[in-house]
């Protein structure tokens, strides 16, 4: 049994579970790269976890549908 929890506000729905999904499992192939219903406090971890991966040019955008992720390495 799963459950989906919600969080609204100004950005619309973030779901913890892709937050969640987004700080711990980030995609690293193509970027820009959108992450749907990702809370804005992931930012914070995406961008320390990118440049201790060694990416530079580093940058998130939060959009209304979530964040938008830009990279190079």
């Amino acid at each position: 049994m799963s459950r989906t929890v919600t969080v609204t506000g100004r950005q619309g729905r973030c779901r913890v579970r892709a937050t969640w999904h987004a700080i711990g499992k980030l995609p690293l192939g193509n970027f820009p790269l959108m992450l749907p219903h990702v809370h804005p406090i992931a930012a914070f971890f995406i961008l320390r976890r990118l440049k201790r991966l060694g990416f530079s040019g580093c940058k998130v955008v939060t959009t209304p549908k979530g964040l938008v992720v830009h990279a190079q390495r």
